[in-house]
């Protein structure tokens, strides 16, 4: 039997509303520790984002080596395999892969490519074998996050990773033994048939043009562990693709998110059916005061009833909190008042956002709610969509839309955005 414990999304280096989370990302690392000791896995797999700059600071390196250096002496018998993510630096990643390698710790972040250009689907297999009976062996694709130039010119980024994925899947599969080794799948991609969060972050760093879809991709695969988004979901059209999730909850739109590490068994080249979500505990989950709008009276009443500092013990999370308040019309001083309400909590303000009611459209007399906030977390594409109904009182036609769609893209690629 081999034993899988898997995690993405680390970003270690972030910052949440100005805090920094050096000390949510090491506490989250000693946590995978104890996770590690308590299955006893045979691998450990990270799919992606470890850190949250392609130029992280020396802190945050500090941070990853030393998980790794104590990781490598507490388990000398476990194999650990990272990949590369969308906000990692490959080559940086990379850089030191020939010493890790003498640890056991296998790092893909740069496709390799024979001399007439064909990429090395070798460089990318690596086995897993178990502690306890070394001869079970499984396979392990490790596919980092492709750019531009990793994959056939001329084709969109979906495409372009779909014939990707599925030729690295057949070049394993020529490599394996189908009856008895698994063939465990890491990447990092935005799978069609995922989920992520209404007005999320994640929309406007992924964009749908980046979805990959997975229908020519061989269903052999044993198991699929994907890093890029941050919830943990399984993939509606492949039931064995799944998002471990990320590490720590990367804005408020996350805040109903699960977060730790996922556990599976395989056992004669298939999954046995045990598998097991590891919930990792936060230093400071995710508060929004109240969960809707309200006037800002009702709010700072509520603000008021919140638990003091002098009241909670040094053991209770200590939360991250946003304020959410309805207005009619601006009103001078707002945040001032949280701030004054909220000196004596036991909380860490993030941000206070302002609603307004808005008519939704001329003569329907439907009332809705929108914020600043949301309107910079929206899909490029959605704000079009917004502006030009609007401004015509009817939906883009679909011709228009892919125009758009074309733009943007166009528009990320000039700015190198990721």
């Amino acid at each position: 039997m081999i034993k899988i414990l898997a995690t993405s999304d680390w970003h270690l280096g972030n910052t949440f509303h100005g805090f920094d989370r050096q000390e949510e990302h090491a506490d989250f690392l000693r946590w995978l520790l104890g996770a590690v000791g308590q299955k006893n896995p045979d691998a450990l797999l990270v799919s992606g984002d470890i850190f949250d700059s392609s130029n992280p600071s020396a802190a945050s390196q500090e941070l990853y080596y030393s998980f790794l250096d104590t990781l490598t002496q507490r388990f000398p018998q476990l194999q650990t395999i990272i990949i590369a993510g969308n906000h990692d630096s490959a080559a940086r990643l990379e850089a030191p892969r020939l010493m890790l390698e003498r640890h056991r710790v296998y790092v893909r972040g740069l496709i390799r490519r024979q001399e007439e250009g064909n990429f090395l689907p070798d460089d990318l297999l690596l086995p897993v074998c178990s502690a306890a009976h070394p001869e079970e062996r499984a396979w392990v694709l490790a596919v980092p996050y492709l750019r531009d130039g990793d994959f056939t010119r001329g084709m969109s980024y979906g495409e372009g990773v779909g014939e990707f994925l599925r030729r690295a899947v057949e070049a394993a599969n020529l490599r394996r033994d189908r009856s008895r080794e698994a063939l465990i799948l890491m990447a990092h991609l935005y799978a069609t048939g995922s989920e992520i969060a209404e007005n999320s972050s994640e929309r406007i760093v992924i964009g749908g043009s980046e979805m990959v879809s997975l229908d020519e991709i061989d269903e052999s695969v044993t198991l699929a562990l994907l890093g890029h988004l941050h919830r943990n979901q399984k993939v509606s059209v492949r039931e064995n693709w799944l998002y471990p999730g990320s590490a720590l909850p990367m804005s408020f739109a996350e805040k109903g998110y699960r977060h730790g590490a996922v556990y599976y068994e395989i056992e004669d080249g298939r999954l046995n059916g045990v598998s097991e979500f590891l919930d990792y505990p936060l230093q400071h989950p995710l508060v929004s005061v109240p969960p809707k709008p309200l006037p800002l009276t009702e709010v700072l009443d509520l603000l008021r009833a919140l638990p003091d500092k002098d009241k909670m013990s040094e053991e209770e999370p200590v939360p991250y909190l946003e304020v959410n308040v309805l207005l009619d019309a601006p009103v001078a001083g707002i945040n001032k008042q949280v701030e004054d309400v909220l000196q004596s909590k036991n909380v860490r303000l993030c941000r206070t956002v302002i609603a307004y009611r808005v008519q939704q459209s001329a003569g329907d007399g439907e009332v809705v709610l929108e914020s600043v906030d949301d309107l910079l977390t929206l899909d490029p594409i959605e704000v079009i969509r917004k502006s030009y109904q609007n401004k015509f009182r009817c939906e883009m036609r679909d011709e228009l839309v892919e125009l758009a769609r074309r733009a943007v893209e166009a528009a990320r690629r000039e700015g190198g955005n990721e």
